[in-house]
C-alpha cells in the first residue's frame, strides 16, 4: 500500500485499521510519538517510523491494530503537549514521565 503515491506507513496502518484488515504495523502519529516515550515503552524520537518499529518490538501482532489509536487517544485527551494531565491518568503509576517532575 505504501507504495501508492501520498501513503505512508501511519497511513496505510490506518487504512488496514479501519478496513478490519490485519495490521502490518502500528499506527504512529503525533501523539503516539510524544506519548511512547513519556510512558517509557520507546526512545525519546521524532520519527515516527523510529517510534512504530521499537513498539512493534515489544508488543504483540494481535494488538497492532489498536494500540497505537489507543496511545493517541490518550495523547490527545490526557497526555498532552504541555500540561499532561496526570492526575487524570489511567497508566500513571507504570508512566515514567511524572518522575520528571519530582
Amino acid at each position: 500500500m505504501t507504495s501508492l503515491k501520498g501513503i505512508g506507513r501511519k497511513s496505510a496502518n490506518v487504512i488496514l485499521r479501519e478496513t478490519n484488515q490485519k495490521a502490518e504495523g502500528i499506527i504512529a502519529d503525533l501523539h503516539v510519538i510524544r506519548v511512547a516515550p513519556r510512558i517509557g515503552l520507546t526512545d525519546d524520537s521524532k520519527d515516527g517510523i523510529k517510534i512504530e518499529n521499537q513498539l512493534m518490538k515489544i508488543l504483540p501482532p494481535e494488538i497492532w491494530n489498536e494500540i497505537g489509536m489507543a496511545i493517541s487517544f490518550l495523547g490527545r485527551e490526557i497526555c498532552r503537549p504541555t500540561n499532561p494531565k496526570c492526575d487524570q491518568c489511567i497508566i500513571v503509576k507504570d508512566c515514567q514521565y511524572p518522575l520528571k517532575f519530582v
